[in-house]
């Protein structure tokens, strides 16, 4: 039996007394939507925190692969696979599209820097950054500042530079905030076209979409895991009506 694309064992993490994760156990596998739920101050962004690198956990360990790389610089952990998205958009406002895709790639190879080297010097960079333009629906705008997108556009932006990184894991830290409808429904499409060839781990807080495209899910309360199971079984689950979706 192979190992699980992603794997937390014992994860916890605390800050002070404060017990953001405690003793959390997931998995994640190839081509398949891992939604995390919870109320605000369950630990969601703790738990992508100490997946991405941004925090090492008090205890427990992240395995990418069956790889230990509990610990590793957020860095390393993107040089093995592994980008994350927030909740405010992080890109750059003044370049272009396609500026901002070439040094998400750059990044990752350790020469940021120099982005701005022309195509033809690098035929790899500039062919990722095509199709990960490309896969966001955002070819068309390869030149444009991303200041001059909608709100919805510069949030597909920010998935096309983590695909830039060519990654097989998505962590997206509710990719949906802020969005209108017709914004939101654009940025779930993208998600479902990237989800058969990555693991994917969301955060969100729209019921509905969470719902329509998450393979499984994890309900987060104070830090630990409520309940884990398909969208089925979550919606039937009693603990988790009366924990996080309510009584109606």
């Amino acid at each position: 039996m192979s190992d699980p694309l992603l794997l937390a064992q014992d994860l916890s993490v605390s800050f002070g007394g404060l017990h953001a994760v405690s003793n959390l156990n997931l998995e994640v596998e190839m081509g398949e939507v891992h939604a995390i739920i919870g109320p605000n101050g369950a630990g969601k962004t703790s738990l992508i925190n100490l997946f991405s690198g941004d925090i090492e956990p008090t205890r427990g360990r992240v395995y990418h692969r069956g790889e230990d790389i509990t610990g590793l610089p957020p860095y390393q952990v993107v040089a093995r696979g592994i980008g994350r998205s927030y909740q405010i958009t992080n890109i750059f406002l003044e370049f272009t599209c396609s500026q901002n895709c070439w040094l998400a790639a750059r990044a990752r190879l350790g020469s940021a820097m120099r982005f701005f080297v022309p195509s033809g010097r690098d035929i790899h960079t500039a062919k990722r950054v095509s199709e990960a333009l490309s896969l966001a629906g955002l070819e068309a705008k390869a030149n444009n500042v991303a200041k001059e997108l909608s709100y919805g556009e510069q949030r597909q932006l920010e998935i096309a530079m983590l695909m830039a990184l060519e990654p097989e894991i998505l962590l997206l830290d509710e990719p949906l905030a802020g969005l209108g409808v017709d914004e939101s429904q654009g940025v779930l499409d993208l998600v479902r076209r990237l989800a058969p060839e990555h693991g994917i781990v969301l955060i969100e807080h729209d019921m509905d979409a969470v719902f329509a495209i998450a393979d499984k899910l994890t309900v987060m309360v104070d830090g630990r895991v409520l309940e884990s199971g398909t969208p089925e079984i979550i919606k039937v689950s009693e603990k988790v009506r009366k924990a996080y979706l309510g009584d109606d």
